[in-house]
C-alpha cells in the first residue's frame, strides 16, 4: 500500500507539473520563436502556432487536465494515507498540508518559471506532450470553450498594438536591450500612418527640376553636377511636372556623346501623391509602383513639391542619409528659411 501511496502522490505533481510547465510555455512563446521553430522543425512549429492561436482551447485543455490531476490525485493520496496510519488522527491535515506544499513548490512555482526561462529548448520537445494534453481533453475543451464564449460573448476586448510595442521599446531601452537609436527606429516606423507626407517632402519652392525640351548638351552647358539621382522633369513652368529622369541615364548618354538626345526622351511617368495622405501611404504607394519618387499635388492638383523613399526612410531612421561628397544641402531647410524671410520681409513693410 506504501507503493501505491507513494505512486498516488508522484502521479499528482507529475501531471500537474506537466501541466504547470506547459501553460507557461505556452503563455510565454513569442511569434518570433514560433518563426525559429518552423524553420528548424516546421512540423512542431506548425502545431505549436495552432495551438498559440487557439489559445483559449489550449488554455482550458491544460487548466481542466490540471484540475482533475489535482482533485484525484488530493482525494487519492489522503483517502490511502487514512488507511496506512489509521492510529493517528491527524493524519489527514499532515498530508494534505504536505501535497499543498509539494504541489506549490514542485507543480507550480517551479515547473512554471522553467517553461517560462527555457521555452525556446523545451518548445520543440513538449510538444508533443501538449499534443496528447489537447487531444484527451478535447471533448471537455470544447465544451468549456463554448460555455466561456456564451457567457462572455459580450465582452470584448481591444488591444493596442502599436502602443505595446511602443512600451516595450521603451523598457527595453532603460533596460540596456535597446538603444535609444533603436527605440526611435520604432517609435518613427510606427508613426508613419500618423505623420503627412507635406512634413517630410521637398516643397516646391525649392525643387529642383529640369525642363523637359532640354538636350544632354544644353543641359550640361548650364549644370556641370546633376545633384539628385532622381529628377522631375517640367513643361514649361515648374507646376507642370511631366516626368521623371534618372541621372544615371543623362549621364550614360553624356557618355555615348548623344547631346541632341531631349530630356523627355528618358523620362519615365511621375507618379503623384496628394500632400494629405500619410508616410505610409506614400510608402505603399512605392513598393506598388516600384518606385523611389512621388510628386505631391493638393487638392486642386497643383504641384506642392517631392517625396521620396528616401525622405521615408530619413524619417525612420531619424536622420538625413548623405554621401561624404555631398553638398549637403537641406532643400526642406533652406524652404524654412525662404518662408520665414518672406514673412519677416512682410512684417517690416
Amino acid at each position: 500500500m506504501i507503493f501505491t501511496f507513494t505512486l498516488a502522490i508522484a502521479f499528482t505533481i507529475g501531471v500537474s507539473a506537466l501541466c504547470s510547465i506547459l501553460e507557461a510555455m505556452i503563455l510565454s512563446t513569442t511569434t518570433a520563436e514560433i518563426e525559429g521553430l518552423k524553420k528548424t522543425h516546421p512540423k512542431r512549429g506548425e502545431k505549436l502556432e495552432k495551438y498559440k492561436i487557439e489559445l483559449a482551447e489550449t488554455s482550458s485543455a491544460i487548466l481542466s487536465l490540471n484540475t482533475i490531476a489535482n482533485t484525484l490525485g488530493a482525494t487519492m493520496v489522503g483517502g490511502l494515507a487514512v488507511k496506512i496510519w489509521p492510529e493517528d488522527a491527524n493524519i489527514l491535515f499532515k498530508v494534505s498540508a504536505a501535497m499543498a506544499l509539494a504541489i506549490l513548490f514542485f507543480s507550480e512555482i517551479i515547473p512554471k518559471n522553467m517553461g517560462v526561462l527555457y521555452r525556446p529548448a523545451l518548445q520543440p520537445i513538449l510538444i508533443y506532450p501538449l499534443t496528447w494534453v489537447c487531444a484527451i481533453m478535447a471533448p471537455l475543451s470544447g465544451i468549456v470553450a463554448v460555455l466561456v464564449r456564451t457567457l462572455l460573448k459580450s465582452a470584448e476586448t481591444t488591444t493596442d498594438s502599436d502602443e505595446e510595442i511602443l512600451l516595450l521599446a521603451e523598457k527595453s531601452a532603460k533596460e540596456g536591450t535597446l538603444t535609444s537609436n533603436e527605440r526611435e527606429v520604432i517609435h518613427n516606423a510606427l508613426s508613419l500612418d500618423e505623420v503627412l507626407i507635406d512634413q517630410i517632402m521637398t516643397p516646391r519652392t525649392v525643387l529642383y527640376a529640369i525642363n523637359e525640351e532640354e538636350t544632354v548638351g544644353s543641359l550640361f552647358e548650364k549644370e556641370s553636377n546633376l545633384p539628385f539621382a532622381r529628377i522631375p522633369t517640367y513643361r514649361d513652368e515648374t507646376e507642370n511636372i511631366t516626368g521623371i529622369v534618372r541621372r544615371r541615364d543623362i549621364l550614360s548618354a553624356k557618355a555615348k556623346d548623344q547631346d541632341d538626345l531631349p530630356i523627355c526622351s528618358m523620362a519615365s511617368e511621375a507618379i503623384y501623391i496628394p500632400d494629405n495622405a500619410t508616410v505610409d501611404d506614400a510608402l505603399q504607394i512605392f513598393l506598388k509602383k516600384h518606385q523611389q519618387l512621388g510628386i505631391a499635388v493638393d487638392e486642386f492638383g497643383t504641384v506642392s513639391g517631392v517625396i521620396t523613399m528616401e525622405d521615408v526612410i530619413e524619417h525612420i531612421i531619424g536622420q538625413e542619409i548623405f554621401e561624404d561628397d555631398d553638398p549637403a544641402i537641406d532643400m526642406r531647410e533652406l524652404a524654412r528659411r525662404q518662408q520665414f524671410a518672406s514673412k519677416h520681409k512682410s512684417r517690416k513693410g
